[in-house]
């Protein structure tokens, strides 16, 4: 049986096998019915399925056979009107982080020449792939979305998260389409394949856009520079048609990253290095939370930071610097399991 009542792409299928066996009991129960009741006096069988014609023996009842629900075929699709605006936002920034648009070109593996055909295009899945470290945000994804699967490496300690089934990309790429920056050609591709619209993005970035959440989430470091005394957010990038558009320079109320290219690497980073917009950066976070554990807790202890920040120049055998000591390594040992090879260790014990 189907459901009337729910939009977009949440999926439960139901066995054809079980539908016949129902349809079978039902003639069943009709045959006998009319031997006990041959004259129709007691109108055992009041209602039929608006198709076929075929018995139904309860009176009232909400029951229809599948074959008369919405968009039925042998799976029966469950569909979501879930559009949180911020949540795809996020989801773009994940995407274009650690996300892969898998497009093939299916010709490629036939042996035999195509000519004056072209290439033919296939979108196989859309995966994420995250170290098992953040496997928090693909259980975010997955539990929000209810769609895909997540697998994990045996040999490695990564996690994917996957979505294969047509409905369910097409689901996916309406809802990013027009936040995804970096990974265009992908997105751009897959919307030919499933007849959308390609729609690009907006690189100048609006305050407090949940979008480089998702980035740091993924490519974004949270770091602790000892020399200059002060935690910082750092994103680097290779350098290309795409990554040179991106604008960050309003996301972060009051705080602009200083952009650095570098030649030797053909990259482009972006770096928040300001001890006195250290606040700022505490302040975006905690209105766009990171779903990496790891660096939301140390972003999460700027404030704290900065309440002992003056203490690492005083005696170390005071109480105030074995409060900055005691700070600064319980800030490097959550989740970093090297944290004894940082460089300036020695420095605060």
């Amino acid at each position: 049986m189907g459901l009337n009542n729910y939009y977009d792409y949440f999926a439960f299928g139901y066995m054809l096998g079980t539908m016949c066996l129902g349809i079978y009991l039902l003639y069943i129960a009709y045959y006998y019915l009319l031997k006990i009741d041959a004259n129709r006096k007691f109108n055992f069988l009041t209602m039929y399925s608006k198709n076929d014609k075929l018995p139904v023996t309860l009176k009232s009842t909400d029951i229809q056979l599948a074959e008369n629900c919405k968009e039925f075929s042998e799976t029966t699709r469950q569909i979501s009107d879930f559009n949180d605006k911020n949540f795809f936002k996020w989801l773009a920034g994940i995407i274009d982080g650690d996300g892969n648009f898998d497009v093939r070109n299916i010709n490629s593996a036939d042996p035999a020449p195509l000519r004056g055909r072209g290439p033919k295009l296939v979108l196989k899945a859309i995966r994420i792939k995250l170290h098992n470290r953040d496997i928090r945000i693909l259980n975010r994804i997955q539990n929000t979305l209810h769609i895909g699967r997540i697998r994990s490496d045996n040999n490695k300690p990564y996690s994917i998260w996957i979505i294969s089934k047509k409905e369910e990309m097409l689901f996916l790429i309406n809802n990013i389409n027009g936040l995804i920056r970096l990974k265009v050609p992908g997105l751009k591709k897959s919307c030919d394949y499933l007849g959308i619209d390609y729609i690009e993005a907006d690189y100048n970035i609006q305050a407090n856009d949940p979008y480089l959440s998702g980035l740091v989430d993924t490519d974004g470091s949270i770091v602790f520079n000892y020399t200059g005394n002060r935690i910082e957010c750092n994103l680097e990038f290779e350098h290309n048609e795409y990554t040179s558009k991106l604008n960050l320079n309003n996301v972060i109320p009051n705080y602009k990253p200083s952009v650095v290219f570098r030649e030797s690497r053909n990259t482009i980073a972006f770096r928040y290095q300001n001890v006195k917009e250290m606040v700022f950066l505490y302040d975006y976070f905690m209105k766009n939370r990171l779903y990496s554990d790891f660096k939301f807790y140390r972003v999460s202890k700027i404030k704290g930071f900065i309440l002992i920040r003056s203490y690492k120049n005083d005696p170390k055998d005071s109480l105030e610097f074995k409060k900055y000591s005691d700070f600064v390594l319980d800030w490097i040992q959550y989740k970093n399991p090297i944290w004894h090879k940082v460089t300036f260790i020695d420095k605060i014990r």
